[in-house]
């Protein structure tokens, strides 16, 4: 992977259970998602612009909290007092 990952935007959307998001990050075809059904934060791909190889090597290198930290950065989360 030559690029760093980053989110370049988010998209918030209410669900019957919580709050969803989707972001879109400088990768071409990657998105960080979380559907607002109580799971976890995951990547994903369109699959125009990615295949399943490139996909899992980002899977592989990003944990949930990674991918929760690349938003809270694009949102200017103060990250010292985020649980406060």
């Amino acid at each position: 992977m030559e690029k760093q990952l980053k989110v370049t935007g988010v998209r918030y959307f209410e669900t019957r259970l919580g709050l969803g998001y989707e972001c879109k990050t400088n990768i071409n075809g990657l998105l960080i998602w979380n559907d607002g059904n109580g799971g976890g934060t995951f990547l994903d791909c369109d699959f125009q612009n990615m295949n399943r190889r490139e996909l899992t090597q980002y899977e592989e290198e990003f944990s949930e909290t990674n991918l929760e930290h690349l938003i809270d950065v694009y949102e200017g989360v103060d990250l010292i007092n985020k649980y406060i």
